[in-house]
């Protein structure tokens, strides 16, 4: 065998290994989404800014979403007086970014304790602090290591 063609055969290996890894990680990555959050556990993983009680809701990284804590996998716009899922998925990213929401807790409510966290969290990130989640706000939350 030509040391070429030794070559190529060793590159395509290397291809399909780690295809399948990808794969792999892409059918965890999809059991992970769909897990209900675990209030009270400890998190799965740490964000770098993140200094988070034990009762912080359990959030973890998922495929194509980022930081993901089972309320909402989306990223539309929320400010002040929103309501539901989407505003629990906030508040639970910031809880595990470190960011105090107030003694409501992940109550659901886009109220001033809620304003006041989103604040603080783009203070930190260097970026509008506006109280609102729109696009940059949502990249910071979901976003490893930004």
């Amino acid at each position: 065998m030509t040391r070429g063609k030794s070559m190529h055969i060793r590159n395509k290996a290397a291809v399909l290994l780690t295809a399948g890894v990808l794969a792999s990680g892409l059918l965890a990555g999809a059991a992970t989404a769909s897990a209900a959050p675990v209030r009270g556990a400890t998190q799965a993983a740490s964000a770098p800014d993140a200094q988070v009680p034990a009762a912080a809701p359990r959030c973890t990284l998922a495929d194509f979403i980022g930081w993901y804590c089972g309320y909402y996998p989306g990223t539309a716009y929320s400010d002040r007086g929103d309501r539901g899922d989407k505003v629990r998925e906030i508040q639970a990213l910031l809880r595990f970014h470190g960011v105090s929401i107030g003694s409501s807790g992940v109550d659901g409510v886009f109220g001033a304790d809620t304003e006041r966290a989103v604040k603080t969290f783009q203070s930190r990130k260097g970026i509008a602090r506006d109280g609102k989640v729109g696009p940059n706000t949502w990249y910071y939350l979901r976003t490893p290591g930004a």
